[in-house]
């Protein structure tokens, strides 16, 4: 019997998906989640090396937060890339 997948995992298997269907809108939201997720973990003594669901907590902080600057951040108009001096 296939191993139930955790929250984390569940949460980001959804955001890729919606990212692969251009729901960018819903998947900022989805990762916003993950982010508060890990967070939650970090505040409960999870390190960057311990594993969370099979992962350690480096990998997901960086899974979260590089999906949301390439996919999310250059589709605001305030993005960095985008301001002029």
């Amino acid at each position: 019997m296939k191993k139930p997948k955790g929250i984390v995992t569940r949460t980001w298997l959804e955001a890729r998906e919606l990212i692969k269907t251009e729901q960018l809108e819903k998947a900022e939201q989805i990762l916003d989640k993950g982010i508060l997720l890990l967070t939650q973990s970090t505040i409960d003594g999870y390190g960057d090396k311990d594993l969370l669901e099979g992962v350690k907590m480096e990998v997901w902080k960086e899974r979260f937060w590089v999906t949301t600057e390439n996919y999310i951040w250059p589709t605001r108009l305030d993005y960095e890339k985008n301001w002029k001096f």
